[in-house]
């Protein structure tokens, strides 16, 4: 008489080998589907929820093999769920040859109850290779803008005002806080002063107004720099 718990594990297995394939059914599905509209996140995750489940029912079952190629591709699969890289003909390669070295496996579970000899050892390390690419695409951050004359001179400012600025840069000494500061007040003050005025007068006092501004400053830096 067949041992209960062996039979219970038996149940289990079957069970497990039905989810699986009705799984694997529906990601060929996803996967088409995923050609035409690679960003489609409901998909990803619908892919990525399949191999997460297969891996931790193979976890419980003690099935090692199936359960390390399913732990790769959900870390692939993970990556591309949370638009961290794009996906690209390569991946969907490497996804498909996944499934189908999954229902390879799967047959062997259900003809013999063991996975059989291949452990797809070549296979699992191109996952965790491409798993770890440094190829990831998502919104590059906006770079941190430095303090160089070249972004202190607003297409705004008259040529004059562009000349005291160019030796102000050249008189600033680098290492005072105050100066930095002194600059970017001048900056927004200068970008204020620049915009377009109702009458033509505002715009001949704006700019004598700056340039008296930008004197007064370049007087006193060069006066602090001879005094050091």
């Amino acid at each position: 008489m067949m041992d209960v718990s062996c039979q219970e594990d038996q149940e289990t297995t079957r069970e497990f080998l039905v989810e699986s394939i009705e799984n694997l059914s529906r990601l060929d599905q996803d996967l088409v589907e995923l050609e035409k509209h690679p960003d489609d996140a409901n998909l990803l995750g619908s892919i990525f929820r399949t191999f997460h489940t297969i891996k931790g029912a193979c976890g419980f079952l003690a099935f090692s093999t199936l359960e390390t190629i399913s732990h790769q591709a959900e870390n692939l699969l993970s990556q591309l769920r949370d638009g961290k890289r794009d996906l690209d003909s390569a991946l969907v390669s490497l996804i498909l040859e996944t499934v189908d070295a999954t229902r390879e496996v799967l047959a062997s579970i259900e003809a013999s109850g063991t996975e059989g000899d291949i452990r797809f050892e070549e296979l699992t390390e191109r996952l965790r290779d491409a798993a770890q690419l440094k190829a990831v695409v998502g919104r590059q951050p906006a770079p941190i803008p430095t303090l160089q004359t070249d972004s202190l001179e607003s297409d705004a400012a008259a040529p004059e005002n562009k000349e005291v600025l160019k030796a102000l840069e050249l008189t600033r000494p680098r290492t005072q806080p105050a100066a930095v500061e002194r600059r970017k007040q001048l900056r927004t003050e200068e970008e204020e002063f620049a915009r377009p005025s109702v009458a033509a007068d505002a715009n001949i006092r704006v700019g004598v107004l700056l340039l008296d501004k930008l004197t007064d400053l370049v007087g006193e830096l060069v006066l602090k720099v001879t005094q050091w």
